[in-house]
């Protein structure tokens, strides 16, 4: 376990030096949300409306996104695992008395506790001075149902990138493959707009796979456009139960094939 902490605490000042990469994101993602914040406005401002959303729930709904964006999405796991393994760094974790999988979760642990530490005071900040846009929810339960269902997200989302990341053993430099996935996974999540204003097929069947989970649910239940299901826990952890499994089976055929050239 100490060996673990020590990985953590490496990856917080790790992030900490490189306070350039931070602040791009920063800066990135702020645009990003003041377009939109202006663009639904003003679509809302003109009369118009998307599907059932009220211009508070539409606001709300980026508002999360953009906090996911900050917290959980720029964590690079998939760009990180392909980068010790194009650079041969791989080599060093795989001769170490650790796993690989929980190393690699440590790093994100880490890597999220910076994140933490540097956007709390702003988030909370941007969240009071946009209230009177926020959907507020009905009942206090619904924070903790939002907030097990962020963990839930936090994990998913580590092991589908990691997953990715792996592929990199048979592909090698995988940036072109990285991207694709990220704008897929992105779409399935809901990151570009919200799922239920798509055909109900298209969310029958994402029903069962663990995309949805990753931010359309839990910003969902928070914004009281869902109501908290026993499924909205049963279905993330059966998913990462099985990624998890698949995660490992993958590493370890990885590693045949990069002994393969090099180890």
């Amino acid at each position: 376990m100490s060996k673990y902490l020590a990985v953590v605490s490496n990856s917080v000042k790790k992030s900490l030096v490189y306070r350039a990469n931070t602040f791009i994101m920063v800066v990135s993602t702020f645009f990003s949300f003041v377009v939109l914040f202006y663009f639904w406005s003003s679509i809302y401002g003109q009369g118009n409306k998307i599907g059932t959303y009220t211009l508070a729930e539409i606001i709300s709904y980026y508002i999360f996104l953009t906090i996911f964006e900050l917290l959980v999405m720029g964590d690079g796991t998939a760009w990180s695992i392909g980068d010790e393994i194009k650079s041969g760094q791989i080599t060093s974790s795989i001769l170490r008395p650790i796993k690989y999988l929980e190393y690699k979760f440590s790093q994100s642990i880490g890597s999220l506790l910076f994140r933490l530490m540097i956007f709390s005071l702003p988030i909370i900040g941007a969240l009071l001075l946009l209230r009177d846009y926020l959907v507020a929810p009905g009942s206090l339960m619904v924070y903790a149902f939002f907030a097990l269902g962020a963990i839930m997200s936090y994990a998913l989302y580590f092991l589908v990138f990691y997953i990715v990341g792996l592929i990199s053993f048979w592909t090698g430099d995988s940036y072109g493959f990285f991207f694709a996935a990220f704008v897929v996974i992105n779409f399935m999540q809901g990151g570009l707009f919200p799922l239920d204003l798509l055909p109900k097929w298209f969310l029958m069947v994402g029903n069962f796979l663990p995309f949805k989970y990753l931010f359309f649910v839990p910003v969902g239940i928070v914004t009281g456009r869902l109501v908290f299901d026993y499924t909205f826990v049963l279905i993330p952890v059966l998913w990462c139960v099985a990624l998890y499994f698949i995660a490992n089976l993958l590493y370890k055929k990885g590693l045949k094939k990069y002994e393969g050239y090099g180890i």
